[in-house]
Formats: structure tokens, sequence, C-alpha cells
């Protein structure tokens, strides 16, 4: 969902780039991490909520970094642009 713009992309996963969405394409989207998603948000806010309930508020100029296997529900609260690294 969204736009992806790759910057880097290695056989065996390594993967790099931006990713943009806006509230209504990501208003509430699965997040299902395969690897490891490192993440630095460049513009919007967004709120991930993992299955146990616990909420993540993603914030403009924050970092994350989200381990293989983490889940949660993505719900993008305004146009949203983050820079990735996927490995």
């Amino acid at each position: 969902m969204g736009q992806v713009h790759f910057l880097v992309q290695k056989e065996g996963g390594l993967m790099g780039g931006l990713w943009r969405t806006d509230p209504q394409i990501g208003a509430e989207i699965p997040y299902n991490v395969t690897g490891s998603d490192t993440f630095h948000v460049l513009q919007g806010e967004a709120e991930l909520e993992t299955p146990d309930g616990q909420k993540i508020d993603l914030i403009a100029g924050g970092i994350y970094s989200f381990p293989d296997g983490f889940s949660a529900t993505w719900r993008t609260r305004s146009p949203f642009v983050k820079f990735f690294v996927i490995a």
C-alpha cells in the first residue's frame, strides 16, 4: 500500500528506500516484519497497535526498529514518508 522508491535492493534481502502513503490509502493496514525493519520518519504521523493492544506513535524525526516477526496494525494519521532499511 502506498508508493515505494527503492534506493537499493540486494539479493539476500537487503532493501532500502522511501515509502509514502496517506490517511486514505494507509488508513488501517497490516504491518508484518520479515527480517528487520529500521526506518526514519521524514514526514507525518502514524500509529502501530500490536495484537496485545500496545500503541506505538510514529512521528516525524523519529527512528524506529522492529525485529523479524513483529506484527501490528498500521494507522496513518497524516501524509507519511519514511526512509527504510530492511535486512
